[in-house]
């Protein structure tokens, strides 16, 4: 059986694939935490770092969402410096609920190992609210740290998984 995503770095994509990815849809309240995914692509494709690293979930080589990697020094002053975080996760307001969420995750799981193998976790911050993001989350083996954080829109869990350790397959 055939996976039915697949993950591609942005910069990899074509010009119409990238075009499509601009145009993609979610809530306003995913918007005020996570940005538009023009927003998101931009700030991908600017870094010229290597910190950075902007991923496009495809099916049927058609993006319906993207997440966002980075290493230091380009994260947050809480994320250790053994570390990859992760940022702007998400799929097409068309794409959600279909069961893809859980799947797109094990894929970023897999590329921050892949990408970056010296790595040994992978954090994020997650809105204390957002009870299907922390599900997917927590369903695939991530802790939380315990306390809920004041973050830049609101309360947030900081959740970690170590890599060598997750499954990936």
């Amino acid at each position: 059986m055939t996976n039915p995503l697949d993950i591609r770095n942005c910069t990899a994509l074509s010009p119409d694939q990238l075009s499509r990815l601009r145009t993609l849809t979610i809530s306003d309240a995913q918007v005020e935490f996570g940005g538009t995914f023009s927003e998101t692509l931009e700030g991908c494709l600017s870094d010229t770092s290597g910190a950075v690293q902007g991923l496009c979930f495809l099916k049927d080589a058609e993006p319906i969402g993207m997440v966002v990697l980075k290493r230091p020094p380009a994260t947050a002053d809480w994320v250790a410096a053994n570390a990859v975080s992760l940022h702007g996760f998400k799929l097409d307001r068309a794409w959600q609920g279909k069961y893809l969420g859980g799947l797109a995750f094990r894929l970023s799981v897999q590329a921050a190992a892949s990408t970056w193998p010296k790595a040994e976790q992978l954090v994020l911050a997650v809105d204390a609210e957002n009870i299907a993001a922390l599900t997917v989350y927590r369903n695939f083996g991530m802790a939380d740290s315990g306390p809920v954080f004041s973050g830049r829109i609101g309360k947030e869990h900081r959740l970690s998984i170590n890599l060598a350790e997750a499954d990936t397959r």
